[in-house]
């Protein structure tokens, strides 16, 4: 697989998932939802959605890893396909905990925001695979 990435002086060829910025920003938002969880009140409710946020949120970068450079073409494009899929429930879940949390809406809202990030580099670089 030969991706590339713009930088001052034209395109350099990325030879790690760890140059992509949407797995950069997967992983950014894992770690952010880390220390919110560990904010977050030791009652059932708040570790049900932090479980299942954390496990989504998780497989978005992971999928990411795993694609990339083991697979090609449309088997690559079918692990960005999950980790869309699951950069979606991660968002889904986010929501809940900002209405369930009102007094961590802030954190949850900048999550929200750099997975949304996170969602649109997906969505770009599926369609491109998919040409």
């Amino acid at each position: 697989m030969s991706m590339r990435v713009k930088n001052r002086g034209g395109y350099d060829k990325i030879t790690s998932y760890k140059q992509l910025r949407f797995w950069i920003t997967a992983r950014q938002v894992s770690l952010k939802l880390v220390e919110l969880s560990r904010k977050l009140p030791n009652e059932q409710i708040a570790r049900i959605i932090v479980n299942q946020v954390l496990r989504s949120a998780f497989s978005v970068g992971a999928n990411i890893a795993e694609g990339f450079g083991k697979y090609k073409g449309k088997e690559y494009a079918r692990f960005i396909q999950v980790a869309l899929g699951s950069a979606r429930e991660t968002e889904y879940w986010l929501d809940l905990l900002k209405d369930v949390y009102l007094r961590f809406v802030k954190e949850t809202e900048e999550i929200l925001l750099i997975n949304e990030q996170t969602i649109k580099m997906l969505v770009i670089t599926l369609k491109s695979l998919r040409k």
